[in-house]
């Protein structure tokens, strides 16, 4: 196209202070539109523009093109633009390349305090949130005794199997050999010094206060947990937790609330018959290498623990069955709407909750000590 074809599509004229450019013609029929740098030349150094798109007989994407070139230029000479008469489709077009972010130079980082006061804002966001939901479980709890509750209880039912019965091959095989790896440790050590008939109690004491409690709650967090955030972080990304909040369902009492019932009715379970598989994997290795029949170290055992060993694994299994069902269920819920929050949910879940467990079990141990228990 000659540069005289290119200026059979606009016009140039003056009224008072202003120059106004009348676009015509058929601009998608054009072999090569009228270049933004060129007409920008000819609209003078000073005055507002008018941009009319009246004469126009199409509002091909060429026209918002151009006109958004051209408004760049302008721009950068401080001078006023003016649209007048462009087809709804050029307007629309034009409407989104002014959501665009202006340019310019680029914005100053914040500084120390900023980064902190923003870095202690999300805390507080955090800690506000978390109290939340634990004072919404504990006021939706009754009404799930009660049957009130916005869950299904086939739904209840397969999470206790999930995170029961599903989950007792992991804890079989973890706790027999942390028993097993606990009456191994002892016994080379106990021996030395002629003592080995103490390994009953090294074992017994060790598993029902401490390991068996931390090591099933170190499984269940890295099983159930990462599924559960996994779960519900993909829910998040779908829309489906919107969909229950439009249908009037609260998504806490749905999908929430049976997790935590589930997880803190199955945790001193398996604490308990972890702790026992532990025990059993110590009288395994005091036979093996002390030669202690089973029936002395049940003996022994006997008399070295009460019950208020079992008390304190299990109060604490139960406090880490709470820690893990809220965690999980806190971080999928509030997981960003993208496949890559999904894997994140999960593993923050399991790193948040294995620093609980530990926090949690040395809060414990100091007032075990303190009470002299």
């Amino acid at each position: 196209m000659s540069q005289a074809e290119s200026r059979s599509l606009y016009e140039v004229s003056r009224e008072e202070s202003r120059t106004i450019l009348r676009l015509q013609g058929d601009w998608g029929q054009a072999a090569r539109p009228p270049a933004s740098r060129d007409v920008a030349a000819r609209l003078g150094d000073t005055g507002a523009v008018v941009i009319d798109g009246q004469g126009l007989s199409t509002g091909h994407p060429r026209v918002a093109a151009f006109v958004h070139g051209l408004g760049l230029r302008l721009d950068d000479a401080d001078r006023a633009v003016e649209h007048r008469a462009l087809p709804s489709d050029v307007a629309a077009l034009m409407a989104l390349s002014s959501a665009a972010p202006p340019r310019g130079a680029p914005a100053r980082p914040p500084g120390l305090l900023a980064r902190l006061g923003l870095r202690l804002n999300r805390r507080l966001v955090t800690a506000r949130d978390t109290a939340n939901l634990v004072g919404h479980a504990l006021a939706t709890t009754p009404a799930l005794v009660s049957g009130r509750a916005q869950t299904r209880w086939r739904d209840f039912i397969e999470l206790v199997r999930e995170t029961g019965a599903a989950s007792l091959p992991v804890v079989t095989v973890v706790n027999l050999l942390i028993g097993a790896v606990l009456g191994f440790i002892g016994a080379v050590q106990l021996q030395t010094f002629g003592a080995g008939m103490y390994l009953a109690d090294l074992v017994g004491i060790a598993s029902a206060r401490e390991m068996a409690a931390i090591m099933t709650a170190f499984i269940m967090a890295g099983r159930i947990g990462a599924t559960f955030a996994a779960h519900l972080a993909t829910m998040e990304s779908n829309e489906e937790i919107d969909a229950l909040r439009m249908i009037g369902v609260s998504p806490f009492e749905f999908l929430a609330l049976p997790r935590l019932a589930a997880l803190t009715l199955m945790m001193p379970l398996l604490f308990l018959y972890g702790a026992t598989l532990a025990i059993i994997g110590g009288m395994v290795v005091a036979n093996i290498v002390l030669g202690t029949p089973p029936a002395a170290f049940a003996e022994r055992l006997q008399d070295a623990m009460g019950l208020t060993e079992f008390v304190i694994g299990f109060v604490k299994s139960i406090a880490f069955g709470v820690l893990i069902a809220l965690t999980s269920c806190y971080i999928g819920l509030n997981a960003g709407r993208n496949a890559a929050e999904v894997g994140r949910a999960a593993t923050r879940t399991v790193v948040v909750c294995i620093i609980g467990i530990i926090s949690i079990d040395a809060v414990a141990a100091l007032c075990t000590n303190a009470l002299g228990i």
